[in-house]
């Protein structure tokens, strides 16, 4: 095979899996009036065991903090997301879940994972371990590298 027929094929499945995902993600978020970055976030506040700033979330998120300012207030307008004013200084305001983005997240992790589980099933616990480690060194070695130039 050709490297011209490898990209290609490459192209022709990104654009698949990624329409596949796509589709899917969006059928269970948007009954939340989520998007798939705005759920990222409210996932990661929900995990966090200290209280996250929307300036921490950017940097993690390698984007301006106008763009996460823009998910964050969908999420205090749905009231997922309540916001903590800071003792020491009360410009910087903590982010934390209410009780319902609590459990609208845990509901949607548990239906992406059972989805997840399903897929597992039929790749394989071998292909499933290497697809995450091949995107983790992508994510590593392209995307963080790109984003730290």
């Amino acid at each position: 095979m050709t490297s011209a027929d490898s990209f290609d094929i490459f192209l022709s499945d990104y654009a698949n899996v990624s329409r596949y995902l796509s589709t899917e993600l969006s059928a269970l978020l948007t009954t939340y009036h989520l998007t798939l970055d705005a759920f990222l976030i409210m996932h990661e506040i929900g995990k966090s065991q200290a209280p996250l700033l929307l300036m921490d979330i950017a940097h993690r998120h390698h984007v301006s903090r106008s763009a996460i300012s823009r998910q964050i207030s969908a999420l205090l307008s749905y009231g997922y997301v309540q916001q903590q004013a800071n003792a020491s200084d009360r410009r910087q305001k903590s982010l934390l879940l209410t009780d319902s983005g609590r459990e609208i997240d845990q509901q949607l992790v548990a239906t992406m994972r059972q989805s997840a589980n399903q897929w597992a099933n039929l790749l394989g616990p071998q292909r499933v371990t290497t697809l995450l480690g091949i995107l983790e060194d992508f994510n590593d070695q392209v995307v963080n590298q790109a984003t730290t130039e």
